[in-house]
């Protein structure tokens, strides 16, 4: 089984996948993590040096190699990466997509205390964040929705949403 978690910046893919890759034994892999240890630049580097465009089409080449692999894997993946050269579809073509949705505040609340390590948001007042989150989530969501799965992982545990996951798979 190939799973693959979406979701905005800061809805919990990476730990919720670790966590949920021991529990289910599976290897876990995080795009991000790939494309920067491939690279050996930092994501927000990567942007600054080749721009958006050429980003994505780096991150979509990535994907697909990632995602044609042959063995089972939870996968995390940035959270623009659904919305470009049509990786939702692959993404649902290939693995079980689950959607770790939470609403603008929860996402606020955690990014405004992981700033300083987040490049994209690090020079963003608080105002600005919270703009910056609820312009950026509408414009995602369309893409969020069309995943296998969705999770609610507002005001749950990760032993809650990784339950709550397994007992999607099982389904």
């Amino acid at each position: 089984m190939k799973i693959t978690l979406i979701g905005y910046m800061g809805s919990g893919k990476t730990s919720i996948g670790k966590k949920l890759s021991k529990e289910i034994n599976l290897d876990f892999y995080d795009l991000d993590a790939i494309l920067v240890e491939n690279k050996k630049e930092s994501i927000f580097n990567l942007f600054k040096k080749e721009g958006e465009f050429s980003f994505r089409k780096r991150e979509h080449l990535m994907l697909k190699k990632v995602l044609k692999k042959k063995d089972e894997y939870v996968l995390s993946v940035g959270g623009g990466t659904p919305c470009f050269y049509n990786n939702i579809y692959l993404l649902n073509k290939y693995s079980k997509t689950f959607y770790l949705k939470t609403n603008s505040y929860t996402l606020f609340k955690r990014l405004f205390l992981e700033k300083k390590t987040r490049p994209l948001i690090a020079h963003l007042s608080k105002n600005e964040l919270f703009q910056f989150i609820m312009k950026h989530l509408l414009q995602r969501t369309y893409f969020y929705e069309k995943s296998y799965e969705k999770i609610n992982v507002s005001e749950k545990s990760k032993s809650d949403i990784v339950k709550e996951i397994i007992k999607c798979i099982k389904k």
